[in-house]
C-alpha cells in the first residue's frame, strides 16, 4: 500500500476521535517507520507493506487513548518529557505557571521552591532550567509518578538540582521554603471526565467533594510555614471560592488567565 493510502486510510480511523486526524495519522507513520513527517509527504507514492505498529498506535487512539501516552512523551516549554499513565500529560496553560513562578522568585537569592504533587516533574525541572541558583524540592505521594519525574530530570540534566521525596504535601521537606509552587489535583469528586482524561490518574484529577480542599489546605501550609510566596494552578471556575478562602485568612490574593482568557492560577505573597 502507498504511503498516502495508508496516511488516508488512519485519518479515516480517527476521525471520530480528534480534530486532526490527518495531523495524528502523520505523527504515528512517522513513528512507526523512524522516518521524519516531511519524508513521509515528499515519498506519499513509496509502496511499505503492512506496519503492525502503525496499527497499533491507530486501535489505541481510536479507543480515545492520548497520543501523549501512545508515542510515550509530551512536549511542555519546548522540551520533551516522557510520560505515561502513571502521571498527567503536560498542559499548555501549565507553562503559564511556570512564567509566574519564576518572575515571583527572581527577588530572592538561591531560593528554595518546594513543588506539591509533583507529577511528571515538568515544573520543577524547567524552574531548576530556568533558575540555576534555585534549590528545588518536588513532592508526590505516588512512587510510580516519582519514577517518571526521576527519569525526566535525569533526561534534562537536572537530576543532582532537585530533591524528589515520597510524601503527602510538606511532609519530610526541611529548611526554610521561600517559594511553594502547585499543580495540584482541582476537579470536583462527582463532576464527569472526558473520555480521554480517563486514561489519566484519578489520584492526579480529583481534589475533593469541591474540588478546591487540596487548594486551600496549600494556603493553610504556605501560612502555617511562614513561606514568603505561593503560586497555584486551578479551575477556570475556582476564582470565587479561593478568593473568599484567602480573604478568611487576612492574605491578599492575585489571579492569572490562561490564554483562552479563564481564570487558571492565583499566587500569594507573605504579608510584610
Amino acid at each position: 500500500m502507498r504511503i498516502r493510502e495508508l496516511l488516508s486510510r488512519g485519518a479515516e480511523h480517527l476521525r471520530a476521535v480528534t480534530d486532526i486526524p490527518q495531523k495524528e495519522a502523520m505523527i504515528f507513520l512517522s513513528e512507526a517507520l523512524g522516518e521524519e513527517i516531511t519524508w513521509l509527504l515528499t515519498h506519499s507514492d513509496n509502496e511499505i507493506t503492512f506496519n503492525e505498529r502503525y496499527d497499533e498506535f491507530l486501535k489505541r487512539r481510536a479507543s480515545h487513548e492520548p497520543l501523549e501516552y501512545i508515542l510515550g512523551r509530551a512536549s511542555f516549554y519546548g522540551r520533551v518529557f516522557d510520560v505515561d499513565a502513571r502521571v498527567l500529560i503536560p498542559r499548555p496553560e501549565t507553562e503559564i505557571l511556570v512564567d509566574k513562578a519564576v518572575e515571583l522568585v527572581k527577588e530572592f537569592s538561591q531560593p528554595h521552591i518546594v513543588e506539591i504533587g509533583c507529577g511528571s516533574g515538568i515544573i520543577s525541572i524547567m524552574l531548576a532550567l530556568l533558575l540555576p541558583e534555585a534549590k528545588l524540592t518536588a513532592v508526590d505521594i505516588s512512587s510510580e509518578a516519582l519514577q517518571v519525574s526521576r527519569q525526566n530530570a535525569l533526561k534534562h540534566g537536572v537530576s543532582d538540582r532537585i530533591t524528589f521525596i515520597e510524601s503527602n504535601y510538606l511532609n519530610g521537606v526541611s529548611g526554610e521554603i521561600d517559594m511553594i509552587v502547585s499543580n495540584p489535583p482541582y476537579i470536583a469528586n462527582a463532576e464527569p471526565l472526558g473520555v480521554g482524561l480517563s486514561f489519566e490518574p484519578s489520584l492526579a484529577l480529583y481534589g475533593g467533594s469541591r474540588g478546591d480542599e487540596m487548594l486551600c489546605h496549600i494556603i493553610d501550609l504556605f501560612c502555617e510555614h511562614s513561606v514568603k510566596v505561593l503560586a497555584c494552578e486551578m479551575g477556570y471556575d475556582q476564582r470565587q471560592p479561593i478568593s473568599a478562602y484567602a480573604k478568611s485568612k487576612n492574605l491578599e490574593v492575585e489571579f492569572y488567565k490562561d490564554l483562552a482568557a479563564l481564570d487558571r492560577g492565583f499566587w500569594i505573597k507573605e504579608k510584610k
